[in-house]
């Protein structure tokens, strides 16, 4: 589940991962049945029908700013209005930091093994186990419903190029990718990963969600090859392109944040899993 910067393109892009009110949010218009079931990233955990799944953040790992913090408002929301559309029903909404919820977020280092390429990564918890993991392979992927989830810690690595500004500034932002307005954008372009695309990504995982890539990894299967997970995802690896590509791809684009929002990938995966 982690995102990840693959050395040999580091420069180029990342790889890896409340109540509210008044907050409307854009989210592609699709429901369910245009990608094939075995394309969608649907796992065998699920939360309870009908279930409140709450978010909080961890005061004791506290995120790095107030527009951090929306960004994770934001991402919530986006999730929260597909979850609500599903036959299981349910919702998902921030809490209090420091109350007690079902998905944890810290802002803080990761596991050992972090080489300083991760983004962020999820540790999953099924009713039943007594520790996190962040294999998502303890769900298997594209099979019925056979685990209750019971918790959820995502990590957000503490990073100094984060981008936390809000939609309408992010078309601005997203120039930073043409090196002329770079050079001359200093202040602007020193920040080069958006925040609010790994949170989004990340509470995906939270809803036990594959990457498109992964997926394609299990079934052998040629991410370019036309019918692959990651075409039908629109990955930047299978299309050449950021923009259409789903929060669930692995590949975030540096001075890119396409990954804030849900695409027809994103949903019907999302209706796949909770339409049971």
């Amino acid at each position: 589940m982690p995102r990840r910067t693959p050395r040999s393109r580091a420069r180029r892009w990342l790889v890896p991962l409340l109540v509210m009110t008044g907050v409307a949010l854009p989210a592609s218009a699709a429901s369910a049945g245009t990608i094939p079931d075995n394309k969608l990233g649907w796992s065998s955990c699920l939360w309870p029908p009908g279930k409140t799944i709450t978010v909080a953040v961890d005061p004791a790992f506290p995120l790095p700013s107030p527009a951090a913090g929306d960004r994770l408002n934001e991402a919530i929301v986006r999730w929260d209005g597909v979850l609500r559309t599903s036959r299981r029903g349910g919702d998902l909404v921030r809490v209090a930091d420091g109350a007690a919820a079902d998905i944890v977020v810290q802002y803080r280092a990761l596991d050992g093994s972090d080489t300083g390429e991760v983004l962020g990564e999820t540790y999953l918890e099924r009713s039943g186990d007594t520790t996190f993991t962040t294999n998502i392979g303890v769900c298997p992927d594209r099979k019925p419903a056979a685990y209750g989830m019971k918790a959820v810690q995502i990590r957000i690595a503490p990073r100094n190029d984060w981008y936390a500004g809000d939609d309408n500034s992010t078309a601005n932002w997203q120039n930073c990718s043409g090196s002329t307005f770079r050079a001359v954008n200093g202040a602007l372009c020193a920040a080069q990963v958006d925040i609010a695309s790994t949170m989004t990504h990340e509470l995906g995982h939270a809803l036990v969600f594959y990457h498109p890539q992964t997926l394609d990894q299990i079934d052998n299967v040629p991410v370019t090859q036309a019918d692959s997970a990651s075409a039908q995802a629109k990955c930047v690896e299978a299309s050449g392109e950021f923009e259409p590509q789903a929060t669930m791809c692995s590949g975030q684009g540096q001075w890119r944040a396409e990954q804030r929002t849900l695409e027809t990938w994103d949903i019907e995966t999302m209706h796949r899993a909770y339409d049971q």
